[in-house]
């Protein structure tokens, strides 16, 4: 029998909606929270100018369970060499 993973639904928000991220099935909010720290690390490296204007990335399950919100303007970008 298949293992059924959960929908998690990821969207840009600053005070309303401002862009959708698509749709990915991850095995837990775990696995959903760091795609949305490399998808908010991405918007900021692509989207500079949205830095300072208070947007996130918002994670939301299937069922409309909220998992997590990841503001741009606290997640760094790793330097390199980091394994992070």
């Amino acid at each position: 029998m298949p293992i059924v993973m959960p929908l998690y639904y990821f969207k840009l928000v600053d005070s309303r909606f401002v862009s959708d991220y698509g749709v990915h099935d991850l095995q837990d909010g775990t696995a959903a929270q760091i795609e949305a720290i490399k998808l908010a690390r991405s918007v900021r490296e692509a989207r500079p100018e949205l830095i300072g204007e208070h947007c996130s990335i918002s994670v939301t399950r299937e069922d409309g369970a909220g998992i997590c919100l990841i503001p741009i303007d606290e997640i760094r970008t790793p330097r390199l060499g980091s394994k992070r």
